[in-house]
Parts: C-alpha cells; structure tokens; sequence
C-alpha cells in the first residue's frame, strides 16, 4: 500500500510540473535552493561565526595583556635599581635582620657565612653570597623564604636551597641556604 502511495504523489509532482512549465519549474527550484542556503546559514554558518568573533575578542584581550606585559618588562629593565640597594656598610645590618626575623620564625641557625663580593653585570653593583646553615620545620622555612622575597632593606635572591630531613629528630630539618644580597658599590674598583 505505501508503495501505491508514493507513486501517486511521484505521479502528481510530475504532473504538476508539467503543468507549471520548464520557466516556473526553474524558478521554484532557484527559491528551494534559496531557501536551503538560508537554512544553512542561520544553522550552520552564523554559530561558527558568533564563535569566531568570540576568538577574535579573546585574542585582543590576550595580545593586549601582552603587550602589558612586555611594557612591564621593558619598564623594569630600564628601570634603575640602585635605588633598591643596600651600601656595603649596611651589610651586616641586613644579615642581622634577616637572621633576627629567621629566629622570631622558628629558625635555628647553625652558621652565618658570607662570602666574597662578586661582579654581576650592572655596573657599580655587586653580589654579596651568604651561605645559611639552618635547622627547622617546612612550614617554617618556608616563612622564611616569604619574607627574604620582600626583604626591603637590599634585592634578595635565593641562589640554591637544599633540604634533608634530619634522622634523629623528623620534623626537623637540616636545610643549606645560599641567600644573594646585591651591594651597591660607590666606586666599581673596590
């Protein structure tokens, strides 16, 4: 029975067209083909393009903080530092503070050595190393590092750290600490 009934409409369609004339006929197909295009915009088109456009904004957004960004460090490099820095004279002052905050923090230092001026490439500037032989607890430590991070006095800069658990007593640490202070030196002879 469907069979009947889809040769019936196939035979109606063609009668109709017959009917309409090759010139009808074409248009009707032009406005279906027409009509199929909008259809295909409205559902496949017009999403990817509200999605590109997305694109398009995010990527504004991430190439302007980019540039930000590199606007930031092009401002520090060509910033001058010195007026962060300690004088040479104001060394021990700066290890005294740091090893008094270290204390106030839990820390136990086992030794305190400085050791010699080196060069660094700004001129006029020097790093001052300090070998740091601790005994503590992570979370203490790790206090310790926060504050050297915005140590105030002089640029601080961790150059190696090293933890071992200590065997005898384990919540205790035995920590290595190399701390850089940088120097600023009046004449880049001394």
């Amino acid at each position: 029975m469907k069979t009947e009934e889809i040769a019936q409409v196939r035979n109606r369609t063609i009668r109709l067209i017959e009917s309409l004339g090759p010139s009808k006929t074409l248009l009707i197909l032009c406005a279906c083909c027409v009509f199929c295009g909008l259809i295909i915009l409205i559902f496949v088109y017009r999403p990817l393009m509200i999605q590109l456009h997305d694109a398009a904004n995010r990527l504004h957004e991430v190439e302007t903080k980019l540039l930000n960004q590199r606007g930031a460090i092009a401002a520090s490099k060509k910033s001058d530092v010195k007026g962060q820095m300690m004088q040479r004279n104001e060394v021990p002052l700066a290890i005294a503070e740091l090893t008094e905050k270290g204390r106030d923090l839990g820390l136990n230092f086992s030794s305190i050595s400085p050791r010699q001026l080196q060069e660094t490439t700004q001129a006029g500037v020097r790093k001052l190393p300090i070998n740091f032989t601790i005994e503590s607890e992570y979370k203490n430590v790790g206090q310790f590092l926060a504050y050297v991070e915005g140590f105030s006095r002089t640029i601080a800069e961790v150059e190696s750290l090293s933890i071992r658990p200590r065997k005898n007593n384990l919540p205790k640490l035995s920590i290595e600490l190399v701390l850089d202070l940088y120097v600023e030196i009046a004449n880049a002879t001394q």
